[in-house]
C-alpha cells in the first residue's frame, strides 16, 4: 500500500509536470532514488552501528548462556535426587527452579527489548544524518524528487537515477568530518 502511494504520487507529478515542461516554464522533472538499506549496510556508520549492536547482543548473550546453565544445574540436580530426596525438600527445589527461570525470562526480555532499543536509537541517528546528505545531494544535483528504493514501490529504475553510491561515498566523508561520538 505505501509503495503504491509513492507511485501514485510519482506519476500524478509528472502528469501534472508535463503540459507545464512542454510550454516551457518549469525544468525538466529529475527523479532519484537511493537504496537506504544498502546505505545502512556498506556505509562506515552503518557498519560501526552494526558492530555496536553485536557487542551489546555478545555480552548479553554470554550472561543468557550462563543462566541457562545454572538452570539446567538445577533441573538435573531435581531430577537425579528425585529418588532420594523428600517430596518436601523436591517441592522446595521446584520453586527454587521456578524462581530462578521468572528471573531468566525477565532478564532475557528485558536484554531483547534493550537491544531494540539501542537498534532504534543508532538507526534513527543513521537515518537523520543521511537525510541531510541526501537533501544537500538533491539540492546540488537539482534533483525533483529523491525516492527510498524498496518504500516506493520501484521496481525497475535506471543506474543512471541511483544515487546510492554517491551518498554512500558523501555519507562517509560526512561521517569522518564529524567528531566521534561516544559509545555508552
Amino acid at each position: 500500500m505505501k509503495g503504491s502511494l509513492g507511485v501514485i504520487v510519482v506519476l500524478a507529478m509528472v502528469a501534472v509536470s508535463l503540459p507545464s515542461q512542454v510550454m516551457g516554464q518549469t525544468p525538466a522533472l529529475k527523479i532519484a532514488y537511493v537504496d537506504v538499506k544498502r546505505v545502512m549496510l556498506e556505509s562506515e556508520t552503518g557498519k560501526e552501528a552494526r558492530k555496536i549492536l553485536s557487542d551489546e547482543f555478545e555480552k548479553r548473550k554470554k550472561e543468557i548462556t550462563r543462566r541457562q546453565d545454572e538452570l539446567q544445574k538445577i533441573r538435573d540436580t531435581i531430577e537425579k535426587d528425585a529418588t532420594i530426596i523428600t517430596p518436601e525438600a523436591r517441592s522446595e527445589k521446584e520453586k527454587q527452579y521456578q524462581t530462578k527461570l521468572k528471573d531468566y525470562q525477565r532478564l532475557a526480555s528485558d536484554y531483547q527489548s534493550e537491544i531494540q532499543q539501542k537498534d532504534r536509537e543508532l538507526t534513527q541517528k543513521v537515518l537523520k544524518d543521511l537525510e541531510e546528505v541526501i537533501k544537500d545531494m538533491g539540492e546540488q544535483d537539482k534533483c525533483t524528487i529523491i525516492l527510498e528504493r524498496s518504500q516506493s514501490g520501484i521496481l525497475f529504475g535506471s543506474p543512471t537515477i541511483d544515487l546510492t553510491e554517491k551518498v554512500i561515498a558523501q555519507y562517509n566523508r560526512t561521517a569522518n568530518k564529524k567528531p566521534a561520538t561516544t559509545k555508552k
